[in-house]
This record gives C-alpha cells, sequence and structure tokens, in this order.
C-alpha cells in the first residue's frame, strides 16, 4: 500500500485541543424552549425529572368527580397505574362503588411531574400542582374529590392528621374531599402474604369509604 504523508499547520494564535472549551449553554432557557412548543407545559417546578403522560390533557369528565393519585413512575403505556394489578383494582373499586369507571371521571396525579425521592418531599412542589388542581376543578365544574392512597399522604403529612381524616367528608380546594385507601395497599399485602382476614378488612375499609363518598358527596343514597 502506498504511504501518504500529511503536513499539519498551526497558527500561532490557535489553542491547544486539550484547552478548548466544549461546553454548551442554549441560548434561551430549556423551559421557554417548552412552553413555546406545549402551551400547556408547566414549568413552575426547577428539579422536575419529566412530565407525566396525559397529566395536562384536557378531558372533561362525564362525572364531576376527581380521583387524584400517585405513581412513583408511570410509563407511556400506563392507564392509571403503572401496575397492571393496581390499575386493575383501581377501575373494579370505583366502577362497583361508586357506579362509573375511572375514564369517565377525572384522574390526575396529585404531582404532575416524575421527581427524584427527595424532591416528592417538598411542599413547594404539591403546592405548584395544587394550581393545576384548582385550573381542573374551575375548568369542568368539579363536585367531588377523592385522595386515593399515597395521594393523600402527600396532602396530609403527618399520620396521626391524615388517620383523622378517614371516614368523614372534609374540605380541601373547596370541594368536599374524602381520603381513601388505594389498590396498591392491596397488592402490598398479598405479596408479602398478609391474612386473609387482614387483606378482607383493608378491602372492606375501601368499599366503606367509597360508599360514603357515594352517598354524602355524590349524594345518591
Amino acid at each position: 500500500m502506498q504511504r501518504r504523508d500529511f503536513f499539519l499547520w498551526r497558527s500561532d494564535t490557535e489553542e491547544e485541543p486539550e484547552d478548548i472549551n466544549l461546553s454548551f449553554k442554549p441560548v434561551i432557557a430549556e423551559k421557554i424552549v417548552e412552553r413555546t412548543f406545549d402551551k400547556n407545559a408547566c414549568i413552575l417546578c426547577t428539579r422536575r425529572i419529566s412530565y407525566k403522560k396525559d397529566q395536562f390533557a384536557l378531558r372533561k369528565p362525564v362525572y364531576p368527580y376527581l380521583l387524584l393519585i400517585h405513581n412513583d413512575f408511570l410509563g407511556p403505556r400506563a392507564k392509571f397505574y403503572g401496575s397492571e394489578e393496581e390499575n386493575t383494582l383501581f377501575e373494579k373499586m370505583i366502577g362497583a362503588m361508586l357506579g362509573f369507571s375511572p375514564q369517565e371521571a377525572l384522574v390526575r396525579e396529585i404531582l404532575r411531574c416524575h421527581f427524584a425521592a427527595d424532591d416528592t418531599a417538598d411542599a413547594q412542589n404539591l403546592e405548584n400542582c395544587a394550581g393545576h388542581i384548582r385550573k381542573d376543578i374551575e375548568t369542568y365544574g368539579l363536585k367531588g374529590l377523592l385522595l386515593i392512597g399515597q395521594a393523600a399522604s402527600f396532602v396530609f403529612r403527618d399520620k396521626a392528621e391524615l388517620t383523622a381524616k378517614q371516614n368523614q367528608v372534609f374540605g380541601w380546594q373547596g370541594l368536599p374531599t374524602m381520603v381513601c385507601p388505594g389498590p396498591n395497599r392491596l397488592v402490598y399485602m398479598r405479596e408479602k402474604n398478609f391474612a386473609k382476614d387482614q387483606i378482607d378488612a383493608e378491602r372492606q375499609k375501601i368499599f366503606s369509604t367509597l360508599k360514603l363518598f357515594r352517598d354524602e358527596v355524590m349524594g345518591t343514597k
């Protein structure tokens, strides 16, 4: 093979390769880019990892009730819960006790974006998301609200306060509200081999809460 030689010339003012700054700073901020491409994009939380799917979609409910839930991670193919087992239980308990499917109400994440574990405890992130809750209430004329499973623990961080809210209707965000155990609790108890009577008692607690919501908030008794 014929050898080919090349001469490389460098100007006296040219920087050494290892001294060249290869960092990149965008001309405009990331948040401005997001807002430009999506007018509904929320840019309030600085430490957000990513948006959860469909949390800002316009979706007028058939039944004017807001169901707030929480998923640590919500993949692109997930329904209401990332776990198919939790999702099936959720649909069954709402349909059996409230008389409609979750698809016919408005289901939202209490935190509409993915955050690192430490940031889910940041009260400011919850307050930012509460602004979206109030907007949904006003936009869709909602009449009642359920805080389900982990969503309730984000609102009431103190366990004693959360316990005191169980089995009663109280006001939150201007709506009659109840807290209800979520399907993840039943799944957890099954996976950990809790006794059948304990699982049945937890299931009965869910049904009793939803019945009270149906009777007292929906006014169908």
